[in-house]
């Protein structure tokens, strides 16, 4: 399936709720985490998306940057005082779970909502606050048509409501080495073990 294809299939299924991709990785289990990031994707993968971010240290970035290592991911705003701190919160527990040496082999990403207001020193800070170490940790500042574009490839509903703040679903996503899909955790009173334990067996 083409690429131009699965946007157009991911867009007609948002009133379905998140996709998740069903082919195997194009690596095996024991793959190198320092994979050829000038090889060809999979067409499944999200990182062929060709929307660019800045780091939380206001350097551009590709979602390919993420490539070679499985991924926690999640979208969230750094303002949000109800849901966002539970998922970050999640995250965290996840990384918890892991054993010490796929712990660092393992990326967790946050991609903010919030164009307007959380630019790259304001998630940098954002991370400090919250002991999110940089060498795992990777936070990302969007335009809006970077956010939508991700929110689409994920699945994932939001909009921003007349107090400013954002009205979103809550998914935690699981992303392979090569940036596909593997599992989403839907809701704030998800167990983080199955994505812990998957976690475990991509990064081995």
């Amino acid at each position: 399936m083409t690429w131009a294809r699965i946007a157009v299939v991911l867009t007609l299924a948002l009133g379905a709720g998140p996709a998740l991709a069903t082919d195997e990785p194009p690596h095996g289990p024991h793959a190198s985490h320092d994979a050829d990031r000038s090889a060809p994707l999979s067409g499944s993968s999200i990182y062929q998306a060709a929307s660019t971010w800045t780091d939380m240290d206001g350097k551009p970035a590709l979602l390919r940057s993420l490539r070679g290592k499985p991924v926690a991911l999640a979208m969230v705003y750094t303002t949000c005082t109800t849901a966002c701190p539970l998922i970050v919160a999640n995250l965290k527990l996840i990384e918890s779970a892991l054993s010490p040496e796929v712990r660092g082999s393992v990326w967790f990403a946050l991609a903010s909502f919030d164009s307007e207001r959380d630019r790259p020193d304001v998630l940098k800070k954002f991370a400090a606050a919250r002991e999110l170490d940089p060498s795992r940790w990777r936070l990302f500042h969007g335009d809006p048509a970077a956010v939508r574009e991700l929110a689409m490839l994920l699945g994932i509903r939001y909009k921003r409501n007349a107090q400013g703040d954002f009205d979103h679903s809550n998914v935690i996503t699981i992303l392979d080495g090569e940036g596909v899909v593997r599992h989403q955790q839907v809701g704030l009173g998800s167990n983080a073990g199955e994505s812990a334990r998957l976690l475990e067996s991509l990064a081995r």
